[in-house]
């Protein structure tokens, strides 16, 4: 009995030690298949892919130099300056981003000669402007809820030249510029994308901490935080949108845009509405445009554009008070204007692209036409060429810094990369 006990428990003892080398030859085959290894190292490179940092450097400089003459040539304005802005974007996919503008400003020489109401300012040729543009983190919560924090710009409302809508931004966007050098606000931004609209809300802190001349205060943080709301919409090809700026001491400010196709042509618009508060009466802004492209090849582009503000001055009397309490502000002075511009595209091989404009101030019958050739010729730095007339009367809004019938050019080289 006893040996027979002594076989039986010698035959478990080598049953399970078979088992558990089998086991083990398994598993070191699971792990050599290679569906297994394929999945292994995939997931080993997306887990690198997410902590690995991707950065991106850019930016464009311009070098312009102008001169302006009025038709008689009794007195000329010339200037030449550079001016640009650079960016870096650091971005980790697993945690977020990071983004750093700067903008660029250097007076390269001035010069005038004759009788003018408001000269050139002048510029220091030895110092070289650096201004924080924007700078900021992104990051998002489970791709559902996006964030962004710190300085910076937001672009809601689809008109291009006025922009009714964009009551938020520190400055208005100068539509005729090759570079916008504006700078963002400090604030977050939470954007909420859903299947065909979005949501966002927009924190202003730059009302926190105020510039009183003589030094900086802070402020009541809950007082003077404003918030910035926006909803849009896309229905039958349409897009609506929605927008307020509210705050405790500021004058609530609400829009209205839209932009979608018709008939082959974009059109698009924009109402901004300014309810009392304090001083400020009620007050409204609207701009309404159309944008369609025309040829076989659709090289040819028309674009036309109106704006009106309530505020604004029905002439021009009250133009040098406006200039010396720096709150003249160019295409916002009036109270109406029209736009209107025809572009085409490689209109000589592909070096050439051109556009003739002109934009008119209707309240005091001002206006100015343009001419911009752009040249990217190969083996050479891409640059473009500006010939302007303005005219309308003496001390208006398109002649008041050159004089009547003044007639100017500007040559604009670009770099970009």
């Amino acid at each position: 009995m006893k040996r027979v006990m002594t076989l039986l428990a010698t035959a478990i003892l080598l049953g399970a030690g078979w088992t558990s080398a089998g086991a083990q030859d398994a598993n070191e085959a699971d792990i050599f298949n290679s569906e297994n290894f394929t999945q292994s190292v995939t997931e080993s490179l997306q887990s690198e892919q997410k902590n690995k940092l991707e950065y991106l450097v850019g930016g464009v400089f311009l070098a312009d130099s102008s001169l302006a003459t009025t038709s008689s040539f009794e007195s000329y304005t010339a200037s030449g300056a550079f001016s640009g802005k650079v960016f870096v974007r650091l971005t980790v996919p697993r945690y977020g981003s990071l983004y750093l503008s700067y903008i660029l400003q250097h007076a390269i020489y001035q010069g005038e000669s004759g009788s003018f109401t408001f000269p050139l300012t002048a510029q220091d040729l030895f110092t070289n402007t650096f201004t924080l543009s924007e700078f900021h983190l992104s990051f998002d919560l489970a791709k559902v809820l996006f964030f962004r924090l710190g300085n910076q710009l937001v672009a809601w409302g689809p008109s291009t030249i006025w922009t009714p809508v964009d009551f938020i931004n520190l400055q208005k966007i100068n539509p005729l510029a090759s570079v916008d050098l504006r700078v963002g606000k400090p604030s977050l931004r939470v954007h909420l994308p859903m299947k065909s609209s979005n949501l966002f809300l927009f924190t202003d802190f730059s009302g926190t901490v105020t510039d009183t001349g003589s030094g900086l205060i802070v402020n009541d943080l809950w007082k003077t935080t404003n918030f910035g709301l926006r909803g849009d919409l896309t229905v039958l090809g349409f897009e609506f949108g929605l927008t307020g700026y509210l705050g405790y001491s500021i004058q609530n400010r609400y829009g209205f845009d839209f932009s979608g196709r018709v008939l082959a042509t974009d059109v698009y618009g924009e109402l901004a509405l300014y309810f009392p508060y304090g001083a400020y009466e009620f007050s409204y802004a609207y701009s309404l445009g159309f944008q369609r492209n025309l040829g076989e090849l659709k090289k040819w582009t028309l674009q036309g554009e109106f704006f009106f503000n309530s505020t604004g001055a029905r002439d021009e009397s009250g133009y040098a008070a406006l200039i010396a309490a720096q709150r003249f502000v160019p295409l916002y002075v009036g109270q109406m204007y029209a736009y209107l511009g025809l572009s085409k595209q490689d209109l000589i091989g592909t070096f050439l692209d051109a556009t003739l404009y002109g934009v008119v101030n209707i309240s005091d019958r001002s206006y100015t036409v343009t001419l911009k050739s752009t040249f990217d010729i190969v083996k050479f730095i891409p640059f473009s060429l500006y010939l302007a007339y303005s005219g309308g009367g003496t001390g208006k809004e398109f002649t008041i810094f050159s004089g009547d019938n003044a007639l100017s050019a500007t040559l604009e080289v670009r770099f970009e990369f």
